[in-house]
């Protein structure tokens, strides 16, 4: 069939898909008791099933929805109830006539933006029909907008009754206010527009800008980060990181991702979008930067355990507090175990990372440190290397060093648990200390695979 034959046809597919979905539970009844021959019951489904299809025919069906619903839902890009449940101000419906920067981001940066609604409960079904899929990503709202004269046509074989259902769908897509209102529970900013020219306070000059919930963009924002997170291709890429015959590649990982609820038990009284979200808008971190003189991982000469310096402290503070966060819950579930480990994975990581940084200094830079032999062998590994380090270049070799480091960072991190937890203080003993270890191994072992040795 052509566009034009489908879109002829969309009103009727929409009401016969609606019908389906409706009786369905109805259907099957009635098949069970054609099958047992209760006649008493088929003729009460039956009639049951004929009011859906009543309820459905098109012209009681296009007079509901062109006639009451639309001054019952408002549609929009921007949603005035986002900002508070009870806000009765005015929706917008936000459509851009000029290029902007990229570097803004906005509803205009979605490629296929839907359309929002809020209003009565009852009048859902109307966003539900514009948001018809007709042909190939064409919604029903799209030939509306278009007047496409096919579509229009097949509202009514009264050509006066088509124009007439046709305008009030479009009026209420357009969402089209002269005066537009808001409310007192709307929040308000006056901006001042003349302060370069004004010379007293009584001669400055107002705009009063009224913000509205981005539903639209929220929404889009929603559906990107779950393909991104929850992804078949994603789950499989983080179940495969520890597992050594498995293919690894990259995967996405959202940390401090937070979650803001709106409309409590009913986010249907927001919008048709947040429903569809269960009231969850995602909240991504918009944090300063971390400023340092020193950019670099400076370690003193005095310090004499690497684990303990203070300067390995402060770059891997987040990453801990994070594994105490963790750590504090000690329910014995799958989900608890998982995010433990990947805390600690997260925490080890960064020291790794760290370690690289040294690993990749000049080589005999630990010469003049306090560090212990093991430590320096591991984070000064090129200076095996070098001419007259034959004892050093020996005991790199024996590769005894590697079970000290694995042994020290098991030692500190139990220590720093016993120390920061202390509720849990006496939780963190043999078994513990013998699971950090195993952790780290773990990790150094996935960095071996990776080509990126942690032990050079």
């Amino acid at each position: 069939m052509t566009t034009n034959d489908l879109a002829k046809t969309a009103v009727s597919r929409f009401l016969q898909n609606q019908i389906a979905i409706k009786s369905e539970k109805l259907q099957k009844q009635l098949t069970k008791a054609q099958e047992d021959g209760d006649v008493t019951t088929i003729g009460q489904l039956q009639s049951q099933i004929q009011e859906i299809e009543q309820r459905f025919k098109k012209s009681v069906w296009l007079d509901l929805a062109a006639n009451r619903w639309t001054q019952w839902m408002t549609f929009g890009t921007h949603i005035s109830k986002g900002i508070h449940l009870s806000a009765r101000g005015d929706n917008v419906n936000f459509v851009f006539n000029r290029q902007l920067p990229n570097t803004l981001i906005g509803t205009h940066s979605l490629t296929d933006p839907v359309l929002d609604a809020s209003g009565h409960a009852a009048a859902l079904p109307l966003a539900t029909f514009f948001d018809f899929d007709v042909a190939d990503g064409l919604k029903i709202r799209d030939l509306i907008l278009q007047n496409h004269a096919g579509f229009i046509s097949s509202l009514s074989d009264d050509e006066r009754m088509a124009a007439n259902y046709h305008s009030a769908f479009k009026k209420a897509l357009q969402n089209n206010t002269d005066n537009p209102s808001t409310h007192e529970l709307n929040k308000q900013l006056l901006w001042h527009i003349n302060a370069d020219t004004a010379c007293q306070l009584n001669e400055l000059d107002y705009i009063n800008i009224i913000p509205l919930y981005p539903s639209v963009l929220t929404h889009g924002v929603y559906l990107k980060i779950n393909q991104l997170r929850y992804s078949d291709d994603n789950k499989k890429a983080l179940e495969n990181r520890f597992k050594s015959n498995a293919l690894h590649i990259s995967y996405v990982s959202m940390p401090n991702l937070a979650i803001v609820q709106l409309g409590g038990s009913k986010p249907q009284n927001i919008s048709q979008l947040t429903s569809r979200q269960g009231g969850r808008n995602y909240l991504l971190p918009s944090l300063p930067p971390k400023i340092s003189q020193d950019r670099e991982f400076s370690l003193s000469k005095f310090c004499e355990n690497f684990f303990e310096s203070k300067t390995l402290k402060y770059h891997i503070q987040d990453d801990f507090n994070y594994v105490v966060q963790v750590v504090k819950d000690t329910r014995n579930t799958i989900d608890v175990r998982d995010k433990r480990k990947d805390a600690i994975d997260r925490l080890l990581h960064t020291i790794f990372g760290i370690a690289h940084v040294l690993q990749n200094k000049p080589a005999g830079w630990s010469k003049t440190y306090a560090l212990p032999l093991a430590q320096k062998i591991w984070l000064d590994p090129y200076r095996a290397d070098l001419d007259g380090e034959a004892k050093f270049a020996d005991e790199k070799t024996k590769q005894e060093w590697q079970k000290i480091i694995l042994q020290d960072f098991a030692s500190w991190f139990n220590q720093q648990l016993r120390s920061t937890v202390k509720e849990l203080k006496f939780d963190f003993a043999d078994a513990e200390y013998n699971e950090w270890q195993r952790e780290i191994e773990e990790m150094q072992k996935f960095y071996e695979r990776l080509g990126k040795g942690v032990f050079l």
